[in-house]
């Protein structure tokens, strides 16, 4: 990776892709601009790893719907979108979008909504 072309060899980089757990697995919180596309199969659901620290952007996709596709935190964090208190973001339709960054909250770092398209939060 030479530093004239950075930007574009990290947007070319397989790393941003995140597998797909399948259904009740963690999707990991390990990197920052991580995209996990989604498959299902019925009405399913996935978690988002508990951030370690600020600044990490995840992007969630429902790739092809065969059903619901509820999303939650591992560790029970709020899906902040302000001052609400919404835990679950569902996902109806292929091609709803969500995407989460990992934000400070009092003494918590917790999931904020960067982007939502289609996924209704609860």
């Amino acid at each position: 990776m030479t530093s004239h072309r950075v930007l574009q060899d990290i947007a070319n980089s397989t790393e941003l892709s995140l597998l797909d757990p399948g259904n009740a697995g963690t999707i990991p919180a390990d990197r920052s601009g991580g995209v996990c596309s989604v498959v299902t199969a019925a009405s399913e659901s996935r978690k988002v790893g508990s951030p370690q620290r600020t600044g990490i952007v995840i992007t969630v996709c429902l790739k092809t719907d065969g059903g619901d596709l509820a999303i939650t935190s591992a560790g029970g964090e709020i899906l902040n979108s302000g001052s609400g208190t919404e835990t679950t973001a569902t996902m109806a339709d292929a091609g709803d979008v969500l995407t989460l960054i990992s934000v400070d909250k009092g003494s918590n770092v917790v999931w904020a909504v960067l982007a939502n398209h289609g996924a209704a939060l609860s």
